[in-house]
């Protein structure tokens, strides 16, 4: 009998869309509170910025995008995975640490630990993109932050192997504090400023 022999690399990025895939389906829904069906409403104009937030809310929401961006792309494999994600989960939402111990984390750090990542990284904050009120959670406010990304290394999961790059940071409002939920993609951001969707 012949064996089918796929390389560990192949093994890892199926694991990871996956596991991206599964906690996507569960973590929408659980995130919302709700189905999704209905959730889309029609905005005929962008949010004004001025009516949302002030200088001080904007300062702490954009301290705590900083502080997502820094805790998930600074990796140590020598100190281990709870440390990773405790030190994420310490500057997230509950939703957001939830899915990072859950989903995120467990199929990120195989390849972490075996690429024996070791990675510090510089945030800079480009601007604030978007901001909304998160109906899902209680009318909390929700901020979109562009950030820009420079690693000391590239990531090995990383399809094109990058050290600078731009990313979207959600940061919701938690029991009066900013904390980081999760990254977006530009179709995400896309879905929200069009009022397509909710954290």
């Amino acid at each position: 009998m012949d064996e089918i022999m796929i390389p560990k690399k192949w093994v890892v990025i199926i694991l990871v869309i996956i596991g991206l895939g599964a906690g996507l389906l569960w973590g929408i829904p659980r995130v919302l509170g709700q189905p999704l069906k209905g959730l889309a409403k029609q905005h005929t104009k962008p949010p004004d910025f001025t009516l949302l937030s002030t200088a001080d809310q904007d300062a702490a929401a954009q301290k705590a995008a900083t502080a997502g961006a820094q805790a998930f792309y600074t990796v140590d494999y020598q100190k281990g995975q709870q440390a990773w994600l405790d030190h994420l989960c310490s500057v997230s939402t509950q939703t957001g640490c939830i899915v990072y111990q859950n989903v995120i984390g467990p199929n990120l750090w195989s390849g972490l630990e075996q690429a024996q990542m070791a990675t510090t990284v510089k945030v800079t904050v480009q601007e604030k993109v978007d901001e909304q009120i998160a109906e899902t959670r209680g009318n909390a406010p929700m901020q979109v932050w562009r950030l820009q990304i420079e690693l000391s290394d590239p990531w090995p999961m990383q399809k094109e192997q990058q050290t600078v790059f731009s990313a979207l940071a959600l940061v919701i409002q938690e029991q009066g504090e900013w904390k980081f939920e999760r990254f977006l993609t530009e179709e995400e951001l896309s879905a929200l400023a069009n009022g397509g969707g909710q954290p």
